[in-house]
């Protein structure tokens, strides 16, 4: 053999060896990274997930009825939030237009963070990784106040710019919360940081590492340390005409005249429907710490049961054992707050059965649920039907394995359902409003997908 040959057979083997070598580099480097991916080295700690489904009985009523589950979610966040050009927020509420030009359509011009965690969880049970860390991203970075909680509300134009090819209309007062057009500030809220807290452990439990876990503890820390903060709540934020017949639409409607601002209220406590024991239940065993912390809060929402009369749930624990029951001028309690409050308990096993045999003579004997009841009397002390209370129902029947509640409080929620083939919110949840316009709010639908799912 000539030297030639020697030399380039030398040569053949050398380049041979080097595409060994960098085939097996590639396989360890790709081993790595999908070792890291899975989170091999990291041993997972339990978040004591804890979930209610829908039992056989509940998911036939659903499935025999017109509700068509995933086309509810698809649709409600294309008219919150794709056709507002809003995203990754999700606004608050949408009117749709009338038939002539003299009747617009409305948006909202806030987002309010609550529902944007809804939103979050709702990405996560739907495995939906790339979005929930996006909206994760969002919320991180725009949401949070300089004490370390999350803020109650944003107004658009704070947190984005919204899409110049979107179809934006202007907001109107009437159907903005209060609490948002009159405070002088935007507060800081323990039930939505809570709440945001619940959903990052289930994000953990389905993706989650350890800097993952780092976050939570630190958010986990904060919400333990100081529960008591300052609450706004508008006084008589029901007190509201209503000139024509629910569900009779009118082309050219007249607005309802408004005799003055809402007036707010503010108190410093820990408000009573915002303390989600479960999630704080979950860090406590997730980091093995604030067990005591635990109790005391557990304790305290116990102790803001109202009475036999109206077993609802005070507003706020303003310390010493003492309670703030109501807002405003008139001894009305606030239903979907007391809701709160009752679901809270119910997840923990702590529910008095009081509040929920209340809530099945109402959903029974009268088949509405209103804002507001009267302290003294257990009478609804307002005509405006509490459209979210019913999801928090359905939720609970769910809980307790209650079908008949279940069903019932369905058909009557289904009631606001559109069905209509030409209708622009067909597969939402809508509500009448006061002057008899047609609006999606972000909120019942967003629970009822979650409830649903």
């Amino acid at each position: 053999m000539s030297f030639l040959a020697k030399v380039k057979k030398k040569e053949s083997k050398i380049w041979r060896y080097i595409a060994i070598a960098a085939a097996v580099i590639a396989v360890i480097v790709i081993a790595v990274i999908v070792v890291r991916n899975v989170n091999f080295f990291y041993k997972k700690k339990d978040t004591h997930q804890k979930i209610y489904k829908l039992s056989d009985e509940m998911n036939a009523v659903v499935s025999d009825s017109d509700m068509q589950r995933g086309y509810m979610y698809s649709r409600t966040t294309k008219l919150l939030m794709e056709d507002r050009g809003s995203e990754p927020w999700i606004l608050d509420w949408y009117v749709m237009p009338g038939t002539t030009r003299s009747v617009p359509g409305y948006q909202s011009q806030y987002i309010d963070t609550y529902n944007q965690v809804l939103l979050l969880e709702s990405y996560v049970l739907e495995g939906k990784k790339s979005a929930a860390e996006k909206l994760m991203k969002a919320i991180d970075s725009q949401l949070f106040g300089s004490d370390g909680y999350l803020l109650e509300f944003a107004e658009v134009s704070d947190v984005c710019q919204l899409r110049n090819d979107a179809t934006i209309y202007e907001s109107n007062d009437l159907y903005e919360d209060p609490e948002k057009l009159y405070s002088e500030e935007n507060p800081s809220s323990y039930g939505v940081t809570t709440a945001y807290l619940r959903v990052l452990m289930d994000y953990y439990e389905k993706w989650g590492d350890e800097k993952f876990y780092t976050s939570i503890v630190k958010l986990a820390e904060k919400v333990f340390e100081t529960p008591s903060m300052t609450c706004y709540t508008a006084a008589d934020r029901a007190a509201k005409p209503t000139p024509y017949p629910v569900g009779q639409i009118i082309d050219d409607p007249v607005e309802p005249e408004q005799d003055e601002e809402p007036k707010l209220i503010s108190q410093t406590g820990i408000e009573i429907s915002g303390v989600d024991l479960l999630a704080l239940k979950r860090a406590s065993a997730l980091t093995g710490e604030y067990e005591e912390e635990y109790e005391k809060l557990e304790a305290i929402v116990e102790g803001g049961f109202i009475s036999e009369t109206l077993p609802l749930y005070a507003w706020m624990y303003i310390g010493e054992d003492a309670y703030t029951y109501y807002a405003g001028s008139e001894p009305a309690v606030d239903l979907v707050s007391s809701l709160y409050t009752i679901v809270h308990l119910a997840e923990v096993g702590k529910m008095d059965e009081r509040s929920y045999a209340w809530i099945k003579s109402q959903i029974y004997n009268k088949g509405f649920l209103y804002t507001q009841y009267d302290i003294f009397s257990g009478e609804e002390a307002s005509s405006v039907e509490a459209y979210e209370a019913y999801p928090l129902v359905l939720y609970l029947a769910a809980i307790k394995g209650d079908s008949e509640l279940f069903e019932l409080t369905y058909t009557y929620m289904m009631r606001q359902y559109a069905t209509l083939d030409t209708s622009q919110v067909l597969y939402t949840i809508f509500r009448d409003t006061d002057d008899s316009r047609i609006a999606v709010y972000a909120r019942e639908n967003l629970l009822l997908e979650i409830i649903l799912r």
